[in-house]
Order: structure tokens, then C-alpha cells, then sequence
């Protein structure tokens, strides 16, 4: 009788068995095939990242850190034999911002040719929409938000009452959001409104205006409530996705994912709130240099709840965009609202959680955005 072989399968076909399993939360089983992979392929990089995402899950960080490091050197081995291979240099500019080495990911995103990426359209009907948009003199729109501020309906409505192409311009995740130079590049021709959480940096500032960008709404929501709000957000969907585990500036700790609504909101007062303050904190110093190379429009969730016909209002008078061109009868989808509440977190922060969140906030910037304490 012949002997049967086992059929083989490719490394992305094994990779994606292992992210299927890790998704829907079976980590042993994925743990087995990234394991398996690495022995067949050693120092595989993408075998490495997920580990180190299982092993935070597990946690087990000095494991995680250790294959995260292990990871980080490898894509930088290959992309060094290979430097034209896009996704390898996308990888470790992602995985760089996670680890919070920006200088080093800013190095090498000047040269990541990432195109555009249509999002709610195909890409025949993007650039329609980006040519019509183009015609008609639009300028390129960004709504640059704080996490969880229902910016996603806001930027889709924006989108289709003026018609406009979307896409976003960034790479990572909050608080290292980046700005890709040469996707900027493209966007800054116009016809394309974007909504980004990119960081106050000089090197995010640069890039925009070395792309033509003149004008930046910045949207922000009471850090308070968006802190409540990333607590659910980041328990129930970003430590749950691939490579959300790895950022550790925003992500949980899993003795805090595992634990209460109140001590997660514990960790996130202490760890995700200060990172927040320093977002606003940061684009409020930019627009108060006199020097400074792009103009910016503060806008506010609550400003958007009470008024949102006078929030659209603004938006297109800061863009000098003519009112007559907006349907504001356009229907957008709702993305990401779990409640929209103004006030939430009196109901649910104890009042120590309160006092301390009020005394990282601060006053002033209470003040300056119409919160009250």
C-alpha cells in the first residue's frame, strides 16, 4: 500500500491558518502554527510579531518584548537585502511606531511608497469622485481627531454632502499615528477629505505642508469621555486584532483586559488619558506659534451635538468652500458610536477616578474647549 503524504501548503497559506485561529481568540492553536512556522522558516518576521501578540494575551510580556525585538530585527535584516520590497518597510515602520521608536520609523517612511487607499469605493468610483471633486475647486480636506470622538460619521457625511473621495494618509495607531510623505504627496492635489488621529509632531507637520496642506480642522471631544470610551474600544476590538496587542502605549496590559469595567478604566485613566492631553496639549501649541506653517480650525464633538448645522458651517468657511455645495441632506453610515453621550463618565468613573482624571486634564484645558469639571 502507497504511503500517503501530507499536503503541503505555502507560508502565507500557513500565516493565514495561524491569524484565522488568533482572531477569534483560539491562541494555542495559532501559538502551534506560528511555533511551526518558525521552525521551518527561523526568524520568520510576521511568525515573530504574532507570537509576541499572543504571548501579551497570555501575559507574559518579557516573552512578547523578546519576540517583538526579535521581530523588529528581522523585517530590518530583510528590508536591508531587499529595501524595494514595500509591505517588509510598511511592516516595520508600523512595528517601530508600536514599539515607540518614531525617530527610527520617521526614517524610514520617507521612503514608503504607500499608495492611496480607496475606502467606501471602489477604486473606479474613488478617483470619479476625486476628479469630479477636483473640478469643482475642492481643496484637500483633513479632519484630524482624537480617538472615539464620533469623527467617523462626521468625516462621512462630509464626504458625501460634498461628494469627495476618502482615504487615509497615515500609518499606526494612536498615539504614533504617522503621516506617509508619499501618500500626502497625492492627496495634496485635491478632491479628497481624509480623517486621520495623526501626532502633533514637527515630522507629521513638515510632511504636511511640504504636501501643500494649508489647513487642518482638528477635532477634539472631552479626553474624559473619549478616555471611557477607548477603555470599551480597545477591550472589545483592538486587543482582539492582530497587531493591536503590540502597542503597548494604548493597549492593556491582559490582567487588565481580563479585569473590570473599573479597573480597566483605572489603567486607561493612568496610561491612555495623559497620552489625550498631550494630543490636544500638542496641536494647541502648534496653532498658537505665530510661525506656524498650517492654519487650525478647533472643532468639538459637543459643538457638533448641540449645532452640527453651524459645525459644518465652520468647516466649509474655514475651507472656503461655498455652503451651496454641501447637501446637507446627504445620508452617511454611523461608524463606531457606541452611545455619543456628552457626559457619560460622571455616571460611571467613581469619584476618585473622577478627581484624578479632572487633575490630568486641568483647568485650562477645561477651559479652552467649554468642559467643565
Amino acid at each position: 500500500m502507497a504511503q500517503q503524504t501530507q499536503p503541503t501548503i505555502t507560508l502565507e497559506e500557513a500565516l493565514h491558518m495561524g491569524y484565522r485561529h488568533h482572531q477569534v481568540g483560539e491562541l494555542q492553536q495559532a501559538k502551534h502554527i506560528y511555533e511551526r512556522i518558525l521552525s521551518a522558516v527561523p526568524q520568520q518576521p510576521a511568525a515573530l510579531s504574532m507570537l509576541a501578540s499572543v504571548a501579551y494575551l497570555e501575559g507574559d510580556e518579557i516573552q512578547a518584548e523578546a519576540y517583538r525585538d526579535q521581530a523588529l530585527k528581522s523585517y530590518s535584516a530583510v528590508l536591508h537585502q531587499q529595501p524595494g520590497q514595500l509591505a517588509i518597510r510598511a511592516a516595520l515602520v508600523n512595528q517601530l511606531l508600536a514599539a515607540d521608536r518614531v525617530r527610527e520609523a520617521q526614517d524610514l517612511i520617507e521612503y514608503l511608497q504607500l499608495p492611496l487607499n480607496p475606502l467606501r469605493a471602489k477604486p473606479e468610483e474613488f478617483q470619479r469622485r476625486r476628479e469630479a471633486s477636483r473640478k469643482r475647486g475642492l481643496p484637500p480636506i483633513i479632519i484630524n481627531t482624537i480617538p472615539k470622538s464620533a469623527s467617523e460619521s462626521i468625516w462621512n457625511r462630509l464626504a458625501q454632502g460634498l461628494g469627495m473621495a476618502q482615504c487615509h494618509l497615515s500609518i499606526g495607531l494612536f498615539p504614533h499615528c504617522t503621516a506617509v510623505p508619499h501618500r500626502l504627496d497625492e492627496f495634496g492635489q485635491g478632491g479628497i477629505i481624509s480623517k486621520e488621529h495623526i501626532a502633533p509632531s514637527p515630522f507629521n507637520v513638515e510632511v504636511l505642508h511640504r504636501a501643500g496642506v494649508r489647513k487642518l480642522v482638528v477635532h477634539l471631544r472631552d479626553p474624559r469621555q473619549t478616555t471611557l470610551s477607548w477603555a470599551h474600544f480597545v477591550r472589545d476590538d483592538i486587543s482582539k486584532t492582530l497587531l493591536g496587542p503590540l502597542w503597548r502605549q494604548s493597549c492593556p496590559p491582559a490582567a487588565v483586559l481580563n479585569a473590570d469595567l473599573s479597573q480597566q478604566l483605572d489603567w486607561c485613566i493612568d496610561n491612555y488619558l495623559p497620552l489625550a492631553v498631550d494630543f490636544m496639549r500638542g496641536w494647541q501649541e502648534i496653532a498658537a506659534d505665530p510661525a506656524r506653517p498650517i492654519d487650525i480650525l478647533f472643532q468639538t464633538f459637543e459643538g457638533f451635538r448641540t449645532e452640527p448645522d453651524a459645525y459644518f458651517a465652520r468647516t466649509l468657511e474655514f475651507y472656503g468652500i461655498d455652503k451651496s455645495l454641501f447637501a446637507e441632506d446627504a445620508e452617511a453610515e454611523v461608524v463606531h458610536l457606541r452611545k455619543g453621550a456628552l457626559d457619560e463618565w460622571r455616571e460611571v468613573y467613581t469619584g476618585e477616578q473622577q478627581r484624578r482624571a479632572n487633575a490630568i486634564v486641568g483647568p485650562d484645558l477645561l477651559d479652552a474647549f467649554g468642559w467643565t469639571a
